[in-house]
């Protein structure tokens, strides 16, 4: 599998050399890296010609300010690896980063989409992971379509099949004019939706850089962020979904997507339970559902959720 890296960036020449030779330094290096500046006003530039002009792998383009998910709009459009992965600017690799994300896709020829751990670094301190271990997340078309349930983290852990993006540039070309930051939103909700599965690397192999211009990082948002950012969520997932013509008629699904999960969750339990709860069927074929996916779960769920009591609510059912 050939391997294409995106590095966007706007104003960080600072962190820029850092992030782009922890790319070009894996043990694994990729055939292609494309760095977009989304019209940067301090010394990028510069200092990406100074330090990369000749090299045979990297790419540079440019563009006018349009925020983070039209620079990687602009990227995924002109890459061409099997495997796409993402870094911003302000963060890095772990020199074994790609060669471990392939192996993971090797090994598991089913699955679209990889995200892993992360290690913060600056001015915090700190491992942040999904789960404690690897862990197959199997299908989340049906949680997030209703739920708006997130299976991801942020956009340098993440890495993707390429035929998958090419079903979400379409809706992520639209919805990019009005979508300024947090473009990992777009990766993570589309790739649920086009039904790819996921798996998690616990090994927090991307180091992510808290600094003073972090957007969201432990700040809280307003209400008008937040009341934005939701409206854009739902707007992206509902577009992608009326795009890719999927009706509610796949919530009938919810007990196999459950199934798909190698080790669910009490949380995951709940949030699904909630999804069968509220379908247009007797109460019969809800209770039959619900059993089923409580005893998948009792049977599969991981040893760091065991600690907690199983939840078995017949209200969950009845109600």
């Amino acid at each position: 599998m050939t391997v294409s890296v995106i590095v966007c960036t706007y104003n960080y020449g600072r962190f820029i050399i850092e992030a782009i030779n922890s790319v070009l330094a894996q043990t694994c290096v990729p055939e292609e890296v494309i760095v977009v500046d989304d019209g940067s006003t301090d010394d990028t530039q510069e200092i990406l010609k100074q330090h990369f002009c000749d090299h045979p792998r990297l790419r540079t383009l440019r563009q006018r300010n349009g925020g983070q998910l039209s620079a990687l709009v602009l990227g995924l459009k002109h890459c061409t690896g099997d495997i796409v992965f993402f870094l911003d600017a302000d963060d890095k690799y772990e020199e074994d980063h790609i060669n471990q994300v392939q192996k993971a896709f090797d090994a598991h020829p089913d699955v679209d989409f990889i995200f892993t751990g992360h290690r913060l670094f600056g001015e915090s301190e700190g491992v942040v992971q999904y789960a404690p271990a690897d862990v197959d997340l199997g299908f989340s078309l049906i949680a997030t379509l209703l739920n708006l349930t997130y299976v991801g983290s942020v956009t340098s852990t993440i890495a993707i099949r390429r035929n998958v993006i090419l079903l979400l540039l379409p809706t992520m070309r639209q919805v990019a004019p009005r979508w300024r930051i947090r473009a990992d939103d777009c990766l993570v909700y589309g790739a649920s939706l086009v039904c790819s599965k996921k798996y998690f690397l616990a090994a927090p192999t991307v180091l992510y850089r808290v600094h003073r211009q972090n957007r969201f990082f432990r700040r809280e948002q307003t209400r008008d962020e937040q009341f934005l950012h939701g409206f854009r969520r739902e707007t992206f997932v509902q577009l992608l979904s009326t795009n890719l013509g999927i009706g509610l008629t796949v919530r009938l699904r919810v007990v196999q997507e459950f199934f798909s999960m190698e080790h669910p969750t009490q949380s995951d339990f709940r949030t699904y339970s909630k999804i069968n709860r509220k379908l247009n069927v007797s109460w019969l074929t809800k209770f039959k559902g619900h059993i089923k996916m409580y005893l998948h779960y009792t049977r599969r769920r991981p040893y760091w959720d065991k600690m907690r009591k199983p939840a078995f609510d017949l209200s969950d059912v009845v109600r």
